[in-house]
C-alpha cells in the first residue's frame, strides 16, 4: 500500500530544493507547515492542512503552480488540491495579507514603502520567531518607522552580534514587505562578488553581515559593494543591510583625519561609500543586551 504522507513529504523536499538556500526563509514561512491529512486515490484528491487562511491565500495565489508541478512528479498524475484551515493567522502570512489588503504593494510602488501597523507587524514577527522570548529594543521603533515611510531609502542596521539584525532583516522584513509574492533576494556579504550581476537587476536586496566579505578578489580590490551602492543611487534600488561595522567615528576624533580602525565602514570601504550609504539608506544603530543565550 502506498504511503501518501511520505509522498507529500517528498513533495516538500523537492519544493525546498527548488527554492534553495537563497530563498530558504520563504520556504520556511509558506510551505514548511503545510501538512498532509488525506489522499483519495479514486478521486485523485489531496487534502492538506494549512496553519491559517493567509497561508492558504498565499498558496492559492503564488504557490499553487509549484505544488501542482511537484505533486505531478511525485504522485505520477495531476491531482486536485483541497485545504483544511486550522486556525486564525498570527504572523506567518503577512506577505499575502499585505499584497491584497495593504496600501503598500511592491508591484505597484516598489521603492516607496508604506506599511500599515508596522510596529505591530514587527512585534508579531519577533514573537513568531523567538516564541515569546523576544525583547523590544528602542531601535526597533526606528525600523518600524522606516516600514511606515521609508522615504524612498533603504535600511542600514548597525550593531553588535545578537541584537536581532539578521533575524529582522533576513526573515521578518521580507515577509512584511511581501514583494508581490516574489521572494526578496537575500545574500551574505561574502557572496556579493559572485552574485553581483544578478543583484544589480533586483529592486530590493538584503545584504547580511557587511564587512565579512574578502577585501580582495584574486588579488584585486573587490569593488562589488561600491558598484551595488552606485546602482542603488542611480536606479532607486533598495538595499537592506546589516553590519557590525561602525558608521561614525568618535566625536573627539579630528574631522580632517581618516578613521583608521578596521571595524568601521569608512576604513573598510572609504569615506565615499559611507557618504553614499547615508544618502541611500536610513541608518539604525541597534544597542542593547544580546538575544543570544
Amino acid at each position: 500500500m502506498e504511503d501518501y504522507e511520505e509522498k507529500w513529504t517528498a513533495c516538500l523536499t523537492m519544493i525546498r530544493e527548488k527554492y534553495g538556500e537563497q530563498y530558504r526563509h520563504w520556504f520556511d514561512v509558506w510551505f514548511a507547515d503545510v501538512r498532509f491529512e488525506h489522499y483519495d486515490p479514486d478521486g485523485h484528491t489531496l487534502l492538506l492542512q494549512v496553519p491559517n487562511k493567509y497561508v492558504y491565500e498565499y498558496l492559492e495565489m503564488y504557490g499553487v503552480k509549484t505544488i501542482r508541478e511537484t505533486t505531478r512528479k511525485v504522485f505520477g498524475k495531476d491531482i486536485a488540491l483541497q485545504y483544511r484551515i486550522l486556525q486564525e493567522p498570527q504572523f506567518a502570512d503577512v506577505a499575502a495579507y499585505l499584497a491584497q489588503h495593504s496600501a503598500y504593494d511592491t508591484r505597484r510602488d516598489p521603492y516607496n514603502i508604506h506599511v500599515a501597523d508596522a510596529e505591530k507587524r514587527l512585534r508579531d514577527g519577533l514573537h513568531y520567531f523567538l516564541k515569546g522570548s523576544e525583547q523590544w529594543l528602542p531601535a526597533y521603533g526606528q525600523i518600524a518607522a522606516w516600514l511606515q515611510d521609508n522615504k524612498g531609502r533603504g535600511l542600514l542596521c548597525v550593531g553588535h552580534p545578537g541584537l536581532g539584525k539578521t533575524l529582522i532583516c533576513e526573515k521578518i522584513l521580507p515577509v512584511i514587505l511581501g514583494n508581490g509574492g516574489r521572494p526578496i533576494v537575500s545574500v551574505k556579504a561574502s557572496s556579493l562578488h559572485d552574485r553581483l550581476q544578478e543583484l544589480l537587476k533586483e529592486r530590493i536586496v538584503i545584504i547580511d553581515d557587511l564587512g565579512k566579505e574578502p577585501a580582495k578578489h584574486y588579488g584585486d580590490i573587490d569593488r562589488s559593494f561600491f558598484e551595488l551602492c552606485n546602482n542603488a543611487e542611480r536606479t532607486g534600488q533598495l538595499l537592506i543591510i546589516t553590519t557590525n561595522l561602525a558608521t561614525a567615528r568618535p566625536a573627539s576624533w579630528p574631522a580632517d583625519r581618516p578613521w583608521p580602525w578596521p571595524d568601521s565602514i569608512e576604513h573598510r570601504y572609504g569615506q565615499e561609500v559611507l557618504d553614499r550609504l547615508k544618502v541611500i539608506t536610513s541608518v539604525v544603530r541597534i544597542e542593547g543586551e544580546s538575544m543570544r543565550k
